[in-house]
């Protein structure tokens, strides 16, 4: 996938939306910005990851069984396959 931009007069770029979309950027999200030479490389910051897990953290206090059961997943192996993909070897 490759766009082009114009620099605008304070330095702003507009990233084009398919690739926000493609990266999962939205807004106020955070970026890390990194140089090499002639090259500006971007990627969503961890940031944002810590702050999803900490939600998460709050959400399910601790134990996830409750929403696991509610969710409608009858083990944690159930919600894994699902969310992974299952695979018969991680078993034996």
């Amino acid at each position: 996938m490759k766009y082009q931009s114009k620099l605008g007069e304070r330095g702003q770029v507009v990233i084009p939306k398919p690739m926000r979309d493609s990266i999962g950027l939205s807004k106020n999200s955070a970026i890390e910005f990194e140089i090499k030479g002639t090259t500006i490389t971007l990627k969503p910051s961890r940031d944002r990851e810590m702050r999803n897990f900490e939600l998460a953290l709050k959400k399910y206090g601790g134990s996830l069984r409750k929403q696991f059961l509610a969710d409608g997943y009858t083990s944690v192996d159930r919600h894994l396959d699902e969310t992974r993909g299952f695979d018969e070897t991680r078993r034996k």
